[in-house]
C-alpha cells in the first residue's frame, strides 16, 4: 500500500510544500525548508541604520526535475513540475542608542505570501497515474527577537536566531501547502566584508534545527546553508556580482522516531548573477539562482527582485 507524505518545496521566504507519494520523497518532508534559500547575498552583514527598515522581497521558483540521492532523475516520476512565487515583507527595527557587548541591537519580523503549484505522472501497478494540487496562502512567519551587529570600515557582522513560526495554511491531504505546520529553529551568523574598496564579500551561515510536524509525525533533519555573494561596485551606486546558496542536511529525516528511509538527506548548490542598485534611502537588487549538484530534492531555478527602503 502507498503511503503518502509531504513533498514540500520550499518558498523563498518562508516554508511552502506539497505531498507525493514515497517514490517522490524528498530530502526534509517534502525536501523543502523554513529558511528561504538565497535570499540574504548582498550586504548580508549589514546592520541597517537606526530606526525601521522594510525590505520587499519577490521571488519566483521553477523546476522540471526531481532527482534522488545520486543526483538522477527520480525513477517513476514523469512530467514533473513546479512553480512557487512568493511576495514577502520585513521590517527590522534598529534600537536607537541601545548595544549590548558592544553590539548595536535590533529586532525582526518577516511574513511572506506564497502561492504554488506542483504537478506530475507518478508510475504504479495500474500505470501512470497525473497528480497536481495548487494552493494559495500565509506562510509561516520568521522572528528574531535579537539581533547583534557589530561594524568596523571594512567588516560587519551580525550574530541572531531565527524562529519560524508555524502559522502558514496547511492541510496534510493537500499536494501543496503555503506553511510547513512545525516549528524550526536557526542559529545564524553573517557577514560582509570590504578586501578592497569596490569588492565586496558576503555571507549568511545558518543552521537549522526542526521540530516534529504533529500531522505526519515527521521531523526533518538538521541543515546547514550559507548564503554568498561577491559583488564589484562599478560605481557607488551600482554593483555587479555573482550570488547563490550552498544548502546540505547534516543529518537524517524521521517519522514515528524511526530513521526515513536511508535517511533522505538533501543537498544543492546554487550560482548565478546579480545587480543593485543603492541610495542612502532606497535599495534594488535583481538575481537570478540556477541549481546544480541536487541530491534528494526538486532542481531548477530561482529569480528575485528585492526592495529596502528607509522610512
Amino acid at each position: 500500500m502507498i503511503k503518502l507524505r509531504a513533498l514540500r518545496a520550499e518558498c523563498y521566504w518562508l516554508g511552502m510544500g506539497l505531498a507525493m507519494t514515497t517514490v517522490v520523497a524528498e530530502a526534509t518532508e517534502g525536501g523543502g525548508t523554513s529558511y528561504p534559500l538565497g535570499v540574504n547575498t548582498v550586504i548580508a552583514g549589514r546592520m541597517p541604520p537606526q530606526g525601521w527598515t522594510s525590505f520587499f522581497y519577490l521571488s519566483d521558483y521553477h523546476a522540471t526535475e526531481t532527482v534522488d540521492g545520486d543526483g538522477h532523475a527520480k525513477q517513476g516520476i514523469h512530467k514533473f513540475e513546479l512553480n512557487v512565487q512568493a511576495l514577502s515583507l520585513r521590517n527590522d527595527y534598529v534600537y536607537p542608542g541601545a548595544s549590548f557587548l558592544g553590539a548595536q541591537v535590533e529586532s525582526r519580523l518577516a511574513v511572506p505570501l506564497i502561492n504554488g503549484e506542483v504537478s506530475f505522472d507518478v508510475a504504479t501497478t495500474a500505470g501512470r497515474v497525473h497528480r497536481s494540487g495548487r494552493e494559495a496562502g500565509l506562510g509561516d512567519i520568521t522572528i528574531a527577537p535579537v539581533v547583534l551587529g557589530w561594524s568596523s570600515p571594512r567588516y560587519h557582522q551580525l550574530l541572531g536566531v531565527d524562529v519560524f513560526a508555524p502559522v502558514g495554511d496547511y492541510d496534510k491531504e493537500r499536494l501543496f501547502n503555503p506553511g510547513r505546520n512545525a516549528w524550526a529553529y536557526g542559529p545564524w551568523y553573517s557577514f560582509t566584508a570590504y578586501p578592497l574598496e569596490r569588492l565586496e564579500l558576503s555571507a549568511k551561515l545558518i543552521y537549522m534545527i526542526n521540530a516534529t510536524n504533529p500531522a505526519t509525525h515527521y521531523r526533518s533533519g538538521r541543515e546547514f546553508n550559507a548564503d554568498y555573494n561577491l559583488g564589484f561596485n562599478i560605481t557607488p551606486k551600482w554593483q555587479l556580482g555573482i550570488n547563490g546558496y550552498f544548502y546540505k542536511q547534516v543529518t537524517d529525516d524521521e517519522q514515528y522516531g524511526e530513521t526515513y528511509g536511508d535517511g533522505n538527506r538533501g543537498q544543492v548548490l546554487a550560482v548565478g548573477p546579480s545587480i543593485k542598485y543603492q541610495t542612502p534611502d532606497i535599495g534594488l537588487v535583481m538575481k537570478w539562482q540556477h541549481e546544480t549538484h541536487v541530491e534528494n530534492r526538486s532542481s531548477g531555478d530561482r529569480l528575485w527582485m528585492q526592495l529596502v527602503y528607509r522610512f
